[in-house]
């Protein structure tokens, strides 16, 4: 073994002049390398567009949404859902890394002099609830605290374009109930564009307190909670369980008996998670071809360089050099093609995820993708893994091609030019 290694170190990957690479190791480095960038950004971009489109997502939907008692009393004076002690021990017993959110939805209707919207109005606390409205603001500000800015709403950019409405203007909006209708005039302080246009079109932000104070509640009541800061594909299992603790602690209390329902993100947008997922099997396919094409490349190139070095084969045999150690030789010299190829194909490859993390060179349809831009994440397990594959694979294919040593005779290869 040692002494394949030092005769495949002693050989030379260029040409017989010594000038240049031969065709067979250029080849070979070139196919390595292309296949190593594209599966690295067939990664990366995957991973990015899944984190992108997740968080947006999360944004308007939490981790899970505790939503009020279906079969609560409307008579008593909080109809929505109170954040009790109770609630909260629960809720941390089950999710003690998860933050609860009290929230308050309403549907109401924007109208100007020439044209009207739906959306539904969501009330947020101050604080972090507004990270994401405010990560998203294209135009203004949102609202600062509940008291100076009870009457601001944050609009999105197309709601903003279909009513013609400008930051700063104030905006009618009436509130619809079984018994009457409801009107306020509102300040849109900020407009956000999250270019998701499927929840764009439907939601607009504004402090808790107006809309509590609208539905004459106190400011532990709201329509739901919600809850953020887990792993969103652990939401499910969550969810479940504490369903199950809601209702066990109902059921210990049948005096005022309420039947919570709960709900993940996952399961309320569903067709966006399975759409995410085959996106892997993408992945997955692209992976699977570039192995195929660096394998063809890998096989050719080895079969050229063998004939490359046929007087070298040769020269070994006559010497006394077995089939075995003959196939090492080439086989080491085949993986130093193999790693050269890596290194260039990561460096290019990771160039050029860096450059559009940075600077978002490559533009997307927002209408069509959800995002202006080309998403790419990866991390150090993706490239390692990538990596570890392709030399282990590389190894393996070239086993089959290295058995040609073995037919050549050791004075034809002397002769051979």
């Amino acid at each position: 073994m040692k002494a394949a290694i030092f005769i495949g170190r002693r050989l030379s990957l260029r040409s017989e002049s010594g000038k240049a690479s031969s065709p067979g190791v250029i080849t070979g480095v070139t196919g390595v390398a292309l296949a190593i960038i594209i599966m690295l950004l067939s990664i990366a971009v995957v991973k990015g567009f899944k984190h992108e489109i997740t968080m947006k997502i999360a944004g308007f939907n939490a981790g899970i949404t505790i939503y009020a008692p279906e079969n609560a009393d409307n008579t008593t004076d909080y109809p929505g859902i109170k954040m009790t002690d109770s609630l909260s021990s629960i809720i941390e017993s089950v999710a003690p890394e998860a933050s609860p959110t009290l929230i308050f939805t309403e549907p109401a209707i924007f109208k100007t002099n020439t044209d009207f919207q739906g959306i539904v109005l969501k009330g947020l606390p101050p604080g972090n609830p507004w990270n994401f409205v405010n990560d998203n603001i294209i135009d203004g500000i949102a609202p600062q605290s509940d008291d100076a800015d009870k009457n601001s709403v944050v609009i999105s950019s197309v709601t903003a374009h279909m009513l013609g409405i400008e930051c700063g203007d104030k905006i009618i909006t009436h509130f619809l109930d079984d018994n009457s209708v409801r009107t306020r005039n509102l300040t849109v302080t900020g407009i956000y564009d999250s270019h998701f246009h499927d929840f764009d079109e439907i939601y607009a932000f504004t402090p808790i307190s107006l809309l509590q104070k609208l539905n004459k509640t106190d400011s532990l009541i709201g329509t739901a909670i919600e809850l953020n800061g887990m792993n969103l594909y652990d939401t499910p299992a969550i969810s479940v369980e504490l369903h199950n603790r809601l209702i066990n602690a109902t059921t210990e209390n049948p005096s005022n008996p309420m039947i919570f329902h709960t709900e993940s993100v996952i399961e309320s947008n569903a067709l966006y998670f399975n759409w995410l997922d085959l996106l892997d099997t993408n992945v997955v396919v692209i992976i699977i071809l570039m192995a195929c094409v660096a394998g063809f490349t890998l096989i050719s190139s080895l079969f050229i360089i063998i004939l490359e070095r046929v007087n070298t084969i040769g020269l070994l045999k006559s010497l006394g050099a077995p089939n075995a150690m003959i196939r090492r030789i080439f086989i080491y010299m085949a993986e130093r093609l193999v790693i050269k190829g890596m290194i260039i194909g990561n460096a290019i490859a990771l160039a050029l995820i860096s450059t559009q993390r940075i600077w978002h060179i490559l533009p997307l349809d927002p209408d069509a993708y959800y995002l202006n831009y080309v998403p790419m994440e990866l991390d150090w397990i993706s490239i390692t893994a990538v990596n570890g594959a392709v030399l282990l694979i590389s190894a393996l294919i070239l086993i089959l091609p290295s058995h040609m040593i073995s037919k050549l005779s050791p004075a034809e290869s002397l002769r051979f030019e």
